[in-house]
């Protein structure tokens, strides 16, 4: 009898230490981070340098150009500071593109202009960058489009032409009142017959 009550505690201590094995302590919690985007937490501040040479645009687009013909585009500048700046040197990244600009001091207030040129000399789609260098810093503008030959050219401006008539015609005609919009249609309609008996 005593000696089975000794085996039973045995018996008894192994499992708790194999249990103890198996499923053991799991470790503490990591410390909670505190949240920087609650309210009591000040947000940090980016310090950016105010814009003095403000451009009109930075980038613009011919669309299509006919092959031969060249193309300009004006972008303006505007010294928005309050001292003087100095325009030092504009660069085209490739001869195709002449830029016309005038070097000097520009007083705060003063608008001026640089006029970018491109030839057209070839074929497809092209897009050139002028550096802009000032005392402020440099500036990148750019231009592109699509060049086609003179009769691709000549055929797409006839469709683009009737294109553009058609939609100002509805936008024209959106804006009319009631008693104007059958004035209109009653004038379209006689267009119509006149111009069938004119074919006959």
């Amino acid at each position: 009898m005593k000696n089975n009550f000794i085996i039973a505690i045995l018996a008894l201590s192994c499992f708790i230490k194999l249990t103890a094995q198996v499923n053991p302590t799991p470790p503490p919690f990591p410390p909670r981070m505190p949240n920087t985007n609650s309210p009591g937490m000040p947000m940090p501040v980016e310090n950016k340098q105010p814009e003095i040479v403000q451009f009109n645009e930075l980038i613009f687009n011919f669309d299509t150009i006919k092959q031969g013909t060249p193309a300009s585009h004006i972008f303006e500048f505007n010294n928005v500071g309050t001292k003087d700046i100095n325009l030092d040197n504009v660069q085209a990244s490739c001869g195709c593109t002449t830029p016309n600009w005038k070097a000097g001091a520009y007083k705060p207030g003063e608008t001026s202009q640089i006029n970018a040129t491109y030839n057209a000399a070839g074929e497809g789609y092209f897009e050139k960058n002028i550096t802009v260098v000032t005392s402020e810093g440099t500036q990148m503008l750019t231009i592109k489009g699509v060049v086609i030959s003179a009769a691709t050219y000549d055929a797409w401006k006839i469709g683009k032409d009737i294109r553009d008539a058609a939609k100002a015609k509805a936008e024209a005609f959106a804006k009319m009142t009631p008693k104007q919009k059958k004035g209109f249609l009653k004038a379209e309609q006689k267009a119509k017959k006149a111009a069938l008996k004119t074919k006959k």
